[in-house]
């Protein structure tokens, strides 16, 4: 059996067009991945918590106000932090997203090929093309609304240099001209699975 048989490929490259909306919601949910707390905050808040009702705990035996509310100033401490980096953290993120430009995305077709994500775009008269290569993606999101591949090229010329980029396929392009079954496959195979946000 060979790859053509297993998969279904673009024959024809289909429209990219993202509009701005779609842009601001991948970029906020860029952002969602990068700001989850870490194991190690985790750790810290409830050994906060739990060292600070032990301590009012121990300490009330003899009588002791000053661990009640220093157990107090502790617990509304983590809460707000949690709470600021949750909820505080994010209106402030949106609100950043939505002041910053978003590229025109227009004018360019992608397709999917064996080898990986081809892209053709009109530069003047001619037709200019690419192709990120399935090894070049370093991460992807299978999000409700959008597929997110992120990857690295090396630049042509370049002296080992490499250029970041990343692609926002929204699930209305899937259809089949651009199998996102064939492009889920092949992000499998290469990079593994999609992480989560």
């Amino acid at each position: 059996m060979t790859a053509k048989t297993l998969y279904a490929y673009t024959l024809q490259p289909v429209p990219y067009e993202v509009s701005e909306v779609e842009q601001r919601q991948a970029q906020l949910m860029i952002w969602r991945s990068t700001n989850k707390f870490s194991k190690k905050a985790w750790m810290i808040m409830i050994a906060l918590v739990v060292l600070s009702l032990v301590s009012a705990g121990l300490i009330i035996k003899y009588y002791s106000t000053y661990s009640t509310v220093l157990c107090w100033i502790v617990m509304i401490g983590v809460i707000l932090f949690y709470l600021v980096k949750k909820f505080g953290l994010e209106w402030y993120a949106k609100r950043q997203i939505s002041q910053m430009p978003v590229q025109e995305i227009k004018g360019i077709r992608l397709g999917v090929q064996p080898h990986g994500i081809a892209m053709l775009q009109k530069v003047g008269l001619q037709d200019a093309s690419m192709t990120v290569s399935w090894k070049d993606i370093y991460e992807w999101y299978d999000l409700s609304d959008f597929i997110l591949v992120n990857f690295k090229v090396k630049l042509p010329k370049g002296k080992g240099e490499e250029q970041q980029g990343a692609y926002i396929l929204p699930k209305r392009m899937d259809s089949k001209n651009f199998p996102f079954t064939t492009i889920r496959k092949h992000l499998n195979e290469t990079v593994g699975a999609a992480k989560s946000i």
